[in-house]
């Protein structure tokens, strides 16, 4: 089968023809439709996980799919071949990712049948990026008519929650590139401000002299995430999807909130895809690539080129 892997950490990622897997007890055999793109792809090659958790090599890239289940080994009880599947399938050993043709994912982690009204490649572009989203939503739980400052709009994770605040009545100022205004705007955003047109914070502080009610930062390191946190008045929320907030300093400066560390569960994507088919929520798929086009889309990734979500349809 044709896959997109590493030989090994840090190295660039390319097309290999790999055996195909069969599914182990309590696991399924799925046929990959689409794959989505995230960061995390690319961290994984890079090493994340490296001393940390097993591996395997070649190394093959990708944790978010939709698919078909082609086979279920003994003790399988929630699905059967034929049903339709989407999730998160990053489980150990790592390295048998979803930029490829067939994969095998334990049934009992971050797997949900795709629901009626949704494709392939929104299912595919959900699980990660989505369930952060919602997650960060959830726990900020700020009310309709507040005001939140999102860093990073223009990314996955960004771009999903631009639209889950909008239908929740939260007034969204998304920090982004003029380039993508237009689509965050679409997507629900209120105000959008340039970071490349000068610095956003002074011009947040005079547009918003009493403070805003919440950030998601989904970009920051910490210097940055401390920045824009003081933009929160003082009994607000701040959370950081890149584990670059201070807990200390949020809680000496009377700002709740930390580190958003997902856990990834059928119940959470399932309950995003309702929302998204119930409340007619765009899901930001705004490129679809080949398999063979996996490696560069990756780069474009990494470099911070990418915009809301690309997914990867593995039979183009």
């Amino acid at each position: 089968m044709h896959a997109v892997a590493v030989r090994r950490f840090r190295q660039a990622p390319e097309m290999m023809e790999l055996p195909s897997p069969s599914a182990a007890p309590g696991e399924l055999l799925v046929r990959v439709e689409f794959a989505g793109v995230n960061p995390f792809d690319w961290k994984i090659a890079d090493g994340l996980y490296e001393g940390k958790r097993p591996h395997i090599f070649p190394l093959v890239l990708g944790v978010d799919a939709s698919g078909t289940v082609e086979a279920v080994g003994s003790g399988v009880d929630r699905f059967q071949p034929g049903d339709r599947v989407m999730g998160q399938f990053l489980h150990d050993p790592v390295g048998t990712g979803t930029y490829t043709e067939r994969t095998v994912v334990p049934e009992g982690i971050g797997v949900a049948r795709v629901p009626s009204g949704l494709s392939f490649p929104e299912a595919a572009a959900l699980p990660t990026a989505g369930m952060t989203a919602l997650a960060a939503l959830e726990a900020l739980a700020l009310e309709p008519e507040s005001t939140l400052v999102i860093v990073g709009a223009s990314g996955g994770v960004g771009s999903f929650a631009t639209g889950l605040a909008k239908v929740r009545g939260i007034r969204v100022v998304a920090i982004a590139r003029a380039g993508s205004a237009a689509r965050l705007r679409n997507l629900g955003a209120e105000e959008v401000v340039d970071p490349t047109a000068g610095d956003p914070i002074p011009v947040l502080s005079t547009r918003h002299p009493h403070g805003v009610d919440g950030l998601l930062d989904a970009m920051n390191d910490a210097s940055g995430f401390g920045r824009f946190a003081r933009l929160v008045h003082r009994g607000g929320r701040a959370l950081s999807t890149t584990f670059s907030a201070d807990e200390h300093v949020l809680e000496h400066t009377g700002v709740r909130g930390g580190n958003l560390d997902l856990h990834p569960n059928a119940a959470l994507l399932e309950r995003l895809a309702r929302e998204v088919i119930e409340r007619r929520l765009p899901v930001p798929v705004e490129r679809q690539v080949g398999l063979g086009e996996a490696p560069a889309a990756l780069a474009e990734n990494k470099a911070g080129r990418g915009h809301g979500k690309t997914v990867v349809d593995v039979d183009r």
